[in-house]
């Protein structure tokens, strides 16, 4: 998930209408071309009104057929979710969601629907030991929880935001939970023994959530910044890949669009590690198109045709996930 950090400069400044202008085509530019539609498209999927998803939670004491109930009594305009249970896309009524007992009281979850999708792609069981490196603000840690009917141990760390992490599984009802707040790229150092299942949801640059109506909406976007990150997310997925168990599986997502935060890292991974390798993902969601061969001269790992981009819509933020086994000795 992207924590968002002021650049030091670079093309992310914004002080004359001209730069502005020259950041804001750069990443037309870019994102046609990532997405492989015309740039006049990549403009509406960047000024889309998101709107949110409602996921009921199975981890809550009330029960899912009375949370349901009340959901109900709430008038909101829903529409299920066809490939996540107990989820629905919120049409209408987020504010009345938001204000209600049910969200405060931890019944219900309201994010975007991306959000969903790498926990359901982990697949987590019951009796695992699960890692989730970047875990704040909590929702895919608890998604993943309520997965296995809360029958997991899981470590959810997050080096920035432990307390409010700490927050919210404690109001949505996660049981056999503990944080810590150590940086990602150094994880092995400081976790005990190994891992069934890792989720890597990597800080990121966060062009998913670029909303070019807003006239910052670019404001700390620029290569440099893109360029860290993926300096970055590289030495966590390293470090997360030393504890992760032989037959082990690892997802990692992001909420941006580069290719050089999401399939470039993976491929130079795969190249590293013989016991890599990336397994389909059986996910209908709309919207969905396969990960980038190349890009910019540099030739990815053809398995990344496996992994999963999400071109934003009405509900679904752009999104990439990849899920990685780790081969048995």
């Amino acid at each position: 998930m992207a924590k968002r950090k002021k650049s030091s400069g670079g093309k992310s400044g914004t002080k004359s209408g001209g730069g502005r202008e020259q950041n804001r085509a750069l990443f037309l530019n870019r994102l046609a071309k990532i997405l492989g539609v015309p740039a006049r498209d990549a403009e509406a999927l960047a000024s889309i009104d998101l709107k949110s998803s409602i996921r009921i939670n199975r981890l809550s004491p009330m029960g899912a057929d009375k949370i349901l109930s009340a959901l109900n009594e709430l008038e909101l305009e829903l529409e299920p979710i066809p490939w996540c249970a107990d989820a629905f896309f919120l049409i209408d009524g987020k504010g009345v969601a938001v204000e209600s007992d049910l969200f405060t009281g931890g019944h219900i979850y309201i994010q975007n629907a991306s959000s969903l999708i790498p926990s359901l792609v982990l697949q987590p069981k019951a009796n695992e030991r699960l890692l989730d490196v970047c875990a704040a603000p909590g929702g895919k840690t608890a998604h993943l929880s309520a997965l296995a009917n809360g029958e997991v141990e899981i470590l959810a760390n997050d080096a920035l935001r432990e307390a409010k992490l700490k927050d919210v599984l404690a109001t949505f009802h996660v049981p056999n939970v503990q944080t810590s707040a150590h940086p990602g790229q150094f994880i092995d150092r400081h976790v005990e023994g190994t891992f069934d299942r890792i989720l890597l949801d990597a800080q990121c640059s966060g062009e998913g959530m670029v909303d070019l109506k807003r006239s910052d909406a670019l404001k700390h976007w620029s290569l440099e910044r893109i360029q860290k990150m993926a300096y970055l997310q590289q030495k966590m997925l390293s470090a997360a890949w030393k504890v992760l168990k032989p037959a082990g599986v690892l997802v990692y997502s992001t909420c941006t669009f580069g290719p050089e935060e999401n399939e470039a890292p993976i491929s130079r991974h795969l190249k590293h590690n013989d016991d890599a390798v990336i397994e389909p993902i059986e996910l209908d969601v709309q919207g969905r198109i396969p990960g980038l061969k190349s890009w910019d001269g540099q030739t990815f790992n053809a398995d990344l045709k496996n992994a999963l981009r999400i071109q934003p819509s009405e509900f679904l933020e752009g999104f990439f996930v990849c899920r990685i086994k780790k081969r048995e000795a």
